[in-house]
């Protein structure tokens, strides 16, 4: 399948590029320490408006496509997740809000989350809920003019530092999605989490006790949750994918860099040693394939088409490459890679992350397979 990418598209991975090498690359140590962009370099991010292409003009966007927002965050994660991880938990919820909140809801909530003025999250997790909806303890319970909600929350992005959460609750025997704003009486973020694929970010606990929720603050219809959650986290694990594919790249190009430089009684080991050079081979041939499902794919959300059996393909292809990827790279520098100067072990812990965040392994490829056997039943 041929690939062919609008002026725009290219415009804004030309953009994004550019910004990564100039301002993202100098400061990526500092970045993943503390989390942070000084102003200069956050006020250009800021100002590059990301976000706005996957959203209509009528609420802050440029009606660009979902290709370009994707390509965007390809880029931006060869340099660093920082910055592209909030882009893409801005736009989880941004993407529900837009597909099933009402109008007020949308012109209230998606100007500030475009514009990156607010932040955003997702919280399904719980303690005994991974990948399982129907195992939400979570409770909403209606009552006059809204719904009381109970229980908890686990490894939740923003539930401390975020100003509005979809939150996935169960009502009677369905599950409603809620709007819910961690500042609201009723809500207490817990414990925090330090991972070791992102130690800076806001990760953690939450805990609502007689939180209310005004019927104005249910996203879609109640009992839709299932639907919005299941719709909402395939186009999600596209978004997750390129970060990992960015990531990938630049291990590749570390790797590269190292076995050009990097020299053996004087000659280059890349040049060298031919089992250095397989792997070369090898780390590019993966990227590249991981970069072509990627875009097959986002061509098929931007067509308007169902994506939830391929979602679920690119989250496994990509959670394999980039984890192979990054230990070649890792092998590729010996035992340079252990060392806190070289790049390339923090990008080897990271890769990690991508076989447990946005749904397990096994998940996947449970949803692949029903949706094989459905489609085969229907004759798709």
């Amino acid at each position: 399948m041929e690939m062919t990418f609008s002026f725009d598209e290219l415009e804004i991975q030309k953009s994004v590029r550019r910004f990564v090498r100039s301002d993202l690359l100098p400061i990526r140590k500092a970045l993943e320490q503390s989390g942070e962009m000084p102003n200069p370099v956050k006020e250009k991010f800021l100002s590059m408006g990301l976000l706005r292409s996957v959203f209509p003009e009528s609420y802050g966007g440029v009606n660009g496509s979902f290709t370009g927002f994707v390509m965007a965050l390809k880029e931006l994660s060869y340099g660093s997740l920082v910055p592209s991880w909030l882009l893409f938990e801005n736009f989880l919820l941004g993407y529900a809000i837009l597909r099933y909140g009402s109008e007020d809801l949308k012109r209230e909530i998606l100007p500030g989350l475009i514009s990156l003025e607010t932040i955003g999250g997702l919280a399904f997790t719980e303690t005994e809920t991974g990948s399982d909806p129907t195992q939400i303890r979570t409770v909403a319970r209606k009552t006059e003019g809204g719904w009381i909600l109970n229980g908890s929350k686990r490894f939740i992005t923003h539930s401390e530092i975020g100003d509005h959460l979809i939150l996935f609750a169960r009502s009677g025997d369905a599950v409603t999605a809620f709007l819910v704003g961690p500042r609201n009486k009723g809500y207490r973020a817990g414990k925090r989490e330090s991972f070791i694929h992102a130690g800076v970010f806001d990760n953690g606990d939450l805990y609502l006790e007689d939180y209310f929720a005004h019927d104005t603050r249910v996203i879609g219809n109640a009992g839709q949750g299932f639907q919005i959650l299941l719709e909402t986290e395939a186009i999600g694990k596209v978004a997750f994918s390129a970060l990992f594919v960015g990531l990938a790249e630049r291990a590749l190009d570390l790797a590269l860099e190292y076995a050009t430089t990097r020299a053996h009684r004087g000659t280059p080991i890349g040049e060298k040693f031919q089992l250095t050079q397989l792997k070369l081979a090898e780390m590019k041939t993966k990227v590249e394939a991981m970069k072509a499902y990627l875009f097959q794919v986002c061509a098929k959300v931007d067509r308007g088409e169902e994506i939830l059996m391929e979602a679920a393909v690119l989250k496994i292809l990509t959670a394999g490459f980039v984890k192979e990827i990054t230990a070649e790279a890792m092998e590729v520098h010996g035992a340079y890679g252990l060392s806190q100067e070289y790049e390339i072990g923090e990008l080897y812990k990271t890769a990690i992350s991508a076989q447990v965040v946005m749904g397990s392994l096994d998940i996947q490829r449970v949803i692949i397979a029903k949706s094989m056997l459905a489609r085969a039943r229907t004759g798709r």
